[in-house]
């Protein structure tokens, strides 16, 4: 390369600074050395020796470099040789960047520039670095005999402020995909971009094949896609595996000058690879990911840019992970669904080709296969067997023109009732190929790649049949599938043996009771609840609450703004009335799957337990006064001590008289009569109501378990509070039973505990009275709502805004703080699950902050387990609230912050 200098830089005759043997010598002061410079050059010079900047003086015509120790370290092992060379020979790499400043200093102007980014050449390599610099001319005599230049690097600043912008925006991109390979997409594109990388892109990792697989990555252009390939992981050798097996991030500049991975060249050129960052994601201790950065020459990576990428691939991790457990979610409830679909059709009917249509037709769509079909193992008039039954997502003409089935070993495994056959390929499964020259897929039939077949076998151990499914892309059957097919064949099994059990039945009736409980407990067995199920319950109740919130918000909005319109106020009561119904709902099935998993903690304590029957009543008297019913309540004028847990005891009580009171007529009659005796106590329940049936009654405290009911469902429920009473009534070590003299006898529940002898020490010191009341707050409460539901916030601030408070609403926790310190709220009411940080996170920020002292906080969330509350009062929140929000609560809550508020401001008016 050729630098030229500018006029101004030559010595006479014009050469440039490569055209010279030998640099001629200065007019000022020829050496080096500045001991025979002139004083202020001098001064100049110990200064920049005692300097810890970087500083040099490029002096004479041809700049020539006098420098300190701090500046050597930047040139490296151009260093001592660059010391009195002119500086474009010893920075050409710099020149043609920095000469437009060089050229202003040099014509008696000062120059700076800051945080510039300059791609040094040192110790062999290309290092990029930022810096602001401040360049002043040098004069003597009032000549200008060089340049003074002072550096200050601040590459650590601007990549820290660099890498907070891109994670920023990665977080932004990537938070509402909801597609895994779309994140893997993103996540590499903007990694790429930011980066000047070659190929960024995300693979998993399959462990038993031991091969990577990209979905999806991005390129500049300049090398080949890996887009939809898989690879061995043998291409990087034995040396690079092991340390990503172990969690190590790998960081390649030069392939072919590496150890580890100069022996395996040939297969990082396969992928046009030559410099690479690999970063390892483990999962209970295997390696399950990798997220690469490529170069197809050698580069140097900084700690900065492989620290970026290890950020990236967790990030990148994560939202993976999450969209994957949603779609898990969506996928699980779809089974469910299918499943209890299924279920309803084996409880509906036992005519056989019904059954095994649903089931054939169900399996097929949980499969994900583009057709399958149920064969029936039965022997007909002539002897054969194998007769095809139902068929879904093809014709019965696709399969006449066959015959019937091979027993080879892809199908002898099925109807012999051993374990599945799954093939990901049939074309290339050896199982298939053994078969020999002309044995393949018959002519004309459907097109296969993708084969499962299951057996279905009676719980005699008889061969029933098979299910059979197939598509015509590889790899759609996996190891989940399976699992689900081999369910759904279980149940296909049950329903045979049902069938044939109930035509043995019509034949003979001394046999029909037998088969009809055999049928039950099939049945009962088929529908029994997994754990699985119960974490999906809990999920779904806790996800139901954020949409009541704004529901329950606007209701309670138009019956204040509309008070004078029927119509509206009639709509507004109804709305109001079933988002309670639908809280209920929620909170019994919650309680419910906390219960059945045994992680409900009784807080005892010594209580009369009139006073539970007086809550219950308390709570129970909405439904009671809308049907109109008369209660009759008998108590002991004596108290009735027991040890338990009062908000349980509540609840159980008031379950017990909802239940009264929705299975009673309208004007009916509910009775409670509390006794105590022999160290026992009993409370009964009684009705003049609907009954149940003597069959029912064994069941009634079971999960789910309800009475004959009209398609209108009129009566509403779950089936979930009776079996909490019993639950929670076992966990007081007590007794709960039902009696009903049969259908419109009525229903009569008692429930039984053990007394104590007293109530402990409740002779306390009375509380103190509260102050006198003090003067009105003078202006409106000032209110700040965070929460990332907009309805939800945008609802709750206008019905506040209607009750009189001053509200501001944000939607994330970083604006809220900013809110926060410009205001001064009185009060904020906080979500927990925001999209930033959490809540708690807020409330400990909000807390830290003086000027936030005294304003009250409130956790409104749809968390509401008793670990929720603690976990929130300790995160520094005076208030837990669910949602929707009970807004007798929350005014409460509000009305105390101002009386606190209107007491404070009472000292300043008298000041």
């Amino acid at each position: 390369m050729s630098i030229q200098s500018s006029p101004s830089l030559l010595p006479e005759g014009g050469a440039t600074l490569h055209d010279q043997a030998t640099p001629p010598a200065c007019p000022v002061f020829p050496t080096v050395k500045p001991d025979n410079w002139p004083e202020g050059m001098q001064a100049i010079a110990d200064l920049i020796v005692a300097s810890h900047f970087p500083m040099f003086i490029a002096w004479g015509p041809e700049l020539r470099l006098f420098y300190n120790d701090a500046y050597a370290e930047l040139l490296g092992d151009k260093h001592p040789a660059a010391m009195g060379q002119p500086f474009p020979l010893v920075r050409p790499e710099l020149w043609p960047q920095l000469q437009p400043y060089v050229l202003e200093a040099m014509a008696g102007r000062p120059v700076q520039f800051d945080n510039a980014q300059l791609e040094l050449l040192r110790n062999d390599r290309i290092e990029r670095r930022y810096f602001s610099a401040s360049i002043a001319p040098v004069r003597h005599h009032g000549d200008l005999i060089g340049i003074y230049f002072v550096l200050s690097e601040t590459t650590a600043r601007v990549l820290a402020e660099q890498r907070h912008a891109f994670q920023t925006r990665l977080g932004e991109t990537l938070r509402p995909l909801l597609d895994a390979v779309q994140i893997m997409e993103a996540a590499s594109s903007l990694t790429g971009q930011h980066l000047g990388a070659g190929r960024v892109g995300y693979g998993e990792i399959d462990v038993a094949a031991r091969t990577v697989s990209v979905d999806r990555d991005w390129t500049d252009g300049s090398i080949a896609s890996l887009a939809g390939q898989s690879r061995p992981l043998a291409i990087f050798g034995p040396a690079i595996n092991a340390q990503l097996r172990h969690g190590r991030t790998l960081v390649l500049d030069d392939i072919a000058q590496d150890p580890r991975a100069a022996p395996y060249a040939a297969g990082y050129a396969g992928i046009g690879v030559r410099s690479m960052i690999i970063v390892p994601l483990i999962e209970q201790g295997h390696l399950a990911a990798i997220f690469y950065l490529h170069e197809q020459q050698p580069r140097h990576w900084s700690d900065e840019e492989v620290a970026l990428a290890e950020d990236v691939a967790r990030h990148t991790r994560e939202a993976v992970r999450r969209a994957r457990v949603e779609e898990s979610l969506r996928d699980e409830k779809r089974v469910l669904e299918m499943l209890n679909r299924t279920g309803q059709v084996l409880a509906s009917t036992l005519d056989l080709n019904t059954l095994l249509q649903a089931i054939t037709d169900a399996a097929t769509e949980l499969a994900g296969a583009r057709f399958g079909g149920f064969f029936y193992n039965a022997q007909d008039e002539r002897g054969d067997r194998l007769h095809l039954y139902t068929l879904s997502g093809a014709s019965r003409e696709d399969f006449e023109q066959l015959g019937q089935p091979r027993p080879t070993e892809l199908l002898r495994p099925t109807f012999q009732g051993e374990a599945p056959v799954r093939s990901k390929d049939i074309a290339r499964d050896p199982r298939y190929a053994a078969l020999g020259p002309g044995s393949g897929m018959p002519q004309g039939h459907l097109a296969v790649r993708s084969y499962l077949a299951v057996p279905v076998v009676s719980r005699s151990g008889e061969v029933l049949g098979g299910l059979l499914f197939g598509h015509p892309d590889p790899g759609v059957f996996t190891e989940r599938t399976e699992r689900i097919i081999a369910g759904v064949a279980a149940q296909a099994a049950i329903a045979m043996d049902n069938a044939r059990l109930y035509d043995v039945a019509q034949k003979s009736a001394l046999e029909r009771d037998s088969l009809l409980q055999s049928e039950r407990a099939a049945r009962v067995q088929a529908e029994r609840l997994s754990h699985t199920k119960d974490e999906f319950l809990a999920m779904l109740a806790h996800e139901l609450r954020n949409p009541l919130a704004p529901i329950s918000s606007s209701a309670s909005l138009l019956s204040m703004q509309f008070k004078d319109e029927p119509r509206i106020r009639q709509a507004s009561t109804i709305i109001s009335r079933q988002v309670r119904h639908m809280s209920r709902l929620i909170d019994d099935l919650l309680d419910v799957s906390r219960v059945t998993r045994g992680l409900v903690k009784l807080k005892l304590g010594i209580i009369d337990f009139r006073d539970i029957v007086s809550g219950a009543l308390d709570q129970a008297r909405p439904l009671v006064a809308e049907k109109g019913h008369e209660v009759e309540v008998t108590l002991p004028p004596h108290p009735v001590w027991v040890r338990g847990d009062q908000t349980r005891l509540v609840q159980s009580v008031a379950n017990i008289l909802n239940n009264a009171a929705k299975y009673t007529p309208r004007a009916g009659r509910i009775a409670l009569s509390l006794h105590a005796l022999d160290g026992k106590m009993r409370l009964t329940v009684s009705d003049n109501g609907s009954g149940m049936p003597a069959e029912l009654l064994p069941n009634v405290f079971d999960l789910f378990t309800q009475g004959a009911r009209t398609l209108a469902r009129s009566q509403g429920g779950l089936g979930l509070g009776l079996t909490l009473v019993k639950r929670l009534v076992e966990l007081h070590e007590g007794e709960v039973s039902a009696h009903s003299d049969g259908v419109g006898q009525g229903s009569r529940f008692t429930l039984t505990l053990s007394c104590v002898d007293a109530a402990g020490d409740t002779s306390g010191a009375a509380a103190a009275p509260e102050e006198g009341a003090s003067a009105p707050l003078a202006r409106p409460l000032r209110l700040v709502l965070v929460d990332d539901n907009a309805d939800a916030a945008d609802s709750l601030s206008m019905l506040l805004n209607v009750q009189g408070y001053r509200t501001a609403v944000e939607y994330d926790a970083r604006s809220a703080l900013r809110r926060a310190r410009a205001e001064r709220p009185d009060a904020m009411l906080v979500d927990i699950g925001l999209p930033d940080i959490d809540g708690y996170q807020l409330a400990g920020q909000l807390r830290a902050m003086p000027e936030m002292q005294g304003t009250v906080l409130v956790a409104i969330t749809g968390y509401g387990q008793a670990r929720d509350r603690e976990r929130a009062i300790e995160a520094g929140f005076a208030h837990h609230l669910v949602k929707p929000v009970d807004m007798t609560a929350l005014v409460r809550i509000l009305e105390s912050v101002g009386a606190a508020a209107a007491r404070a401001q009472a000292p300043a008016s008298a000041a």
